[in-house]
């Protein structure tokens, strides 16, 4: 065999290894773009805490003042590509007098799968004073992909990601226990990340609408994280009880703290 011939094996000798080390290191995003529904099994989660046509509805205070108003309602079971999902909406805004130093008007809606529990699509709508932004973001389970409407950005997610609002009502689904700290992926934006929330105490505490003995939970939260917003830290008290309602949302801002308390609720399991 001459040198030439040589160099020539020698050389796709090279080109089939750096394939094949592109293909090791970037093989669950190389093949997760070749799967299709045939080739993926959806999980089945149990949920007995919420259902359709629940609503919540809160008094947002600022240091005692009233400032705002918000709710949390899982509006319908609706379909998005041949998957029922809970269609649930979050609003938040300003009291009227407040609306003339600083104007909110935020609607977040989340599109949550009946079956896996996981997040299909997340909608945010969001006005505060001169800032306002749409961002629509579609989920791809199967192939673990997400996808900005407005921006066409995608990338990669982990599996079964929830989006900021779901998985608040994921974590509804849940067994807490005091002391203990649950995982969830979540997404918001272009970036997924462990959602981590540790079960701090219990705690009995009383609203308009009554007295409940709670879990204090705490979200290890990111500053645009939605729901979860938040610069500070943040506490939800869910009830000690199969519903695990979220009766009191309380965080602390630079001068203060900012609570929400719930006032009414309807629908609820």
């Amino acid at each position: 065999m001459d040198i030439r011939a040589e160099e020539k094996i020698m050389d796709s000798k090279r080109k089939l290894l750096a394939i094949y080390l592109l293909i090791l290191c970037f093989g669950n995003s190389f093949f997760a773009e070749k799967l299709d529904s045939a080739d993926f099994t959806w999980r089945s989660e149990k949920n007995k805490v919420f259902l359709s046509g629940e609503k919540l509805d809160f008094s947002i205070s600022w240091s005692f003042i009233k400032v705002g108003s918000a709710s949390m309602d899982v509006e319908s079971v609706s379909e998005l590509n041949g998957r029922k999902c809970y269609h649930i909406v979050t609003k938040a805004r300003s009291a009227p007098f407040f609306d003339k130093f600083f104007k909110v008007r935020d609607v977040n809606e989340s599109w949550m799968d009946v079956e896996s529990l996981c997040s299909l699509k997340f909608l945010s709508n969001i006005s505060e004073g001169n800032f306002k932004k749409k961002e629509t973001i579609l989920f791809d389970q199967i192939n673990n992909q997400f996808t900005i409407v407005e921006s066409s950005k995608t990338g990669k997610t982990p599996l079964w990601v929830q989006d900021v609002l779901s998985s608040l009502y994921y974590l509804r689904t849940k067994k807490l226990e005091v002391g203990k700290e649950y995982s969830i992926d979540a997404h918001s934006g272009d970036k997924s990340w462990p959602l981590t929330v540790k079960v701090v105490r219990k705690e009995k505490i009383k609203v308009s609408v009554g007295k409940f003995e709670c879990f204090v939970v705490e979200p290890k939260i990111r500053e645009d994280a939605g729901i979860f917003q938040a610069k500070g830290k943040l506490w939800v008290w869910l009830t000690a009880d199969d519903k695990k309602i979220p009766v009191k949302m309380s965080s602390k801002v630079m001068i203060g703290s900012v609570t929400a308390k719930l006032n009414k609720m309807e629908n609820v399991r």
